[in-house]
Formats: C-alpha cells, structure tokens, sequence
C-alpha cells in the first residue's frame, strides 16, 4: 500500500500547481499498474478540503462540491481505500513523538507515519519532514519518479 499525503492530493487535482501533470501521471500509472493499493488517510481527506476550498490560499479555491467530487472519484477507484487508525495507532504515535521528540506541525506528520506502520504501507510525500520517519517506513517523492 502506498498511503497518500494531503500535498501529493493537492499537486494531483489542483492544475495551479506546477507540479500537477507529473503528480497527476504518477497516480495515473500507479493506478493502471493495479499492483499496489492506494490508501487514502482521513487526515489528508480532511486537508485536502481544507486547503483547495481556502480563499486565503488561492485566488480562485475549489468549491467544496468539486474538491468532494475529485476525492469521491479518488475513492470509488477498486485499487483505493480509506485508511483508519487500528487500535495500535496511538501506540505507534505516541512512541514515534516520544522517541523522535517531536512537537509542532511535524506531530501530524507522525500520525501519518503511524497510519503507514500499522498499514505496512510506504508514504507518497513531496514533504522533506518526512525523510526523518525512513528508519520506520519507506517514503516515495511521486515528483522524483
């Protein structure tokens, strides 16, 4: 499983970036190869909507009911799924914050790599704060492929 982060969502589906047609080709192969489940955590959901419907962020946001469509398209694909936390989750957090002394925005970094973890799955991220979780699991740059 691959386990998608809310940026890599965001580069997918929003052509304002210029990072769009390569993140867009690279969900589009990993998607055709069927060999690898996509997860879809509720937390990059939840960004997702947060940032593309954002006034603050862009001139002109998605609307909620296009930035819903693109993801509910996202999950209705067979090699999709949602990703929950299972009852080891906040084991696995917590011990990644403790160990790695983490505070700040990089704690909802560890809830993600605690999804991975749990899930066997490796990260798709653009985000550099990431590379400190690969002694735990593998991290995929989509742009770098």
């Amino acid at each position: 499983m691959i386990l998608l982060d809310a940026n890599v969502l965001l580069y997918i589906y929003l052509d304002v970036f210029p990072q769009h047609e390569r993140a867009a080709e690279w969900l589009e192969r990993l998607l055709a190869g069927r060999t690898e489940i996509v997860g879809v955590s509720w937390v990059a959901t939840t960004a997702f909507m947060r940032i593309s419907t954002n006034r603050r962020v862009f001139e002109v946001p998605s609307t909620p009911e296009q930035s819903a469509d693109r993801l509910d398209e996202l999950l209705a694909h067979p090699m999709v799924q949602p990703v929950s936390p299972t009852e080891l989750h906040w084991s696995i957090y917590s011990s990644l914050i403790r160990e790695m002394n983490l505070s700040g925005d990089v704690v909802m970094d560890a809830h993600i790599a605690a999804l991975a973890i749990e899930n066997n799955a490796s990260v798709a991220s653009t985000d550099k704060d990431f590379r400190r979780f690969s002694d735990h699991i593998k991290i995929i740059d989509p742009l770098a492929q």
